[in-house]
């Protein structure tokens, strides 16, 4: 059976970034929450300072830092997309998440796993992978099976959209290396990573509304 879906209107205005602004803050109580004890996990893993090298103490640091990560991201998507349908509270983006919650492991396993690999060939590939594939966590956390096929029909969809954001993000994400470089020169220790982890949730909380206010503008992407 097929479903004869319309183009959905675009929701994004002029820029996706800036309207990402005011549309973030609808899932800003799960948002925030997840922020800050990601930070203060991440803060404390830093101070124990777990052993090097594949020891117990180093994989379970190394464990519950990857998990701590992953249920941010998972939140940050669920709430995006929560935020951007109007439909964003505590219960809604936690209900989200755990529905979805295996297909998005999965596909981000899958994307993380690329972002290895490419950088052992080079850095900079690091950022094709993440250019190519940014509305894959927001399709997983959407409920579909081929996330990576639905990723690359939206990006086809709005593919002047998706150029134009693409370019200012890579702009901002040097600035933002640039300053988390300062950051570890100045700022050591447990303090430069509460501060890491603040600002890349924050980062990561606006860019994953600004891809969720394009993915919904598509067709692929609008609610049946």
């Amino acid at each position: 059976m097929t479903v004869d879906v319309q183009q959905a209107p675009a929701r994004y205005g002029f820029s996706a970034l800036l309207r990402a602004i005011p549309t973030m803050g609808r899932a800003a109580g799960p948002a925030l929450v997840l922020i800050v004890v990601n930070a203060a996990v991440q803060a404390v893993l830093m101070y124990l300072n777990a052993p090097s090298g594949f020891s117990a103490g180093f994989l379970a640091s190394f464990a519950l830092s990857t998990a701590s990560a992953l249920a941010l991201y998972a939140v940050l998507t669920s709430g995006a997309l929560e935020a951007v349908d109007g439909t964003a509270s505590f219960g809604s983006v936690l209900g989200r998440a755990r529905r979805h919650g295996a297909g998005f492991t999965l596909w981000v396993a899958l994307q993380w796993a690329a972002i290895v690999a490419v950088s052992l060939v080079h850095p900079f590939l690091i950022a094709l992978v993440a250019i190519l594939t940014p509305f894959l966590p927001l399709v997983a956390m959407d409920g579909h099976v081929n996330a990576l096929g639905v990723n690359f029909q939206a990006m086809g969809s709005r593919f002047g959209r998706w150029l134009v954001t693409t370019v200012v993000l890579l702009v901002g994400g040097l600035v933002l290396f640039l300053l988390t470089v300062a950051n570890t020169l100045f700022v050591k220790g447990t303090p430069a990573s509460a501060i890491f982890w603040l600002v890349i949730g924050i980062v990561a909380w606006w860019v994953l509304t600004a891809w969720a206010l394009v993915y919904r503008s598509t067709q692929v992407g609008a609610q049946l």
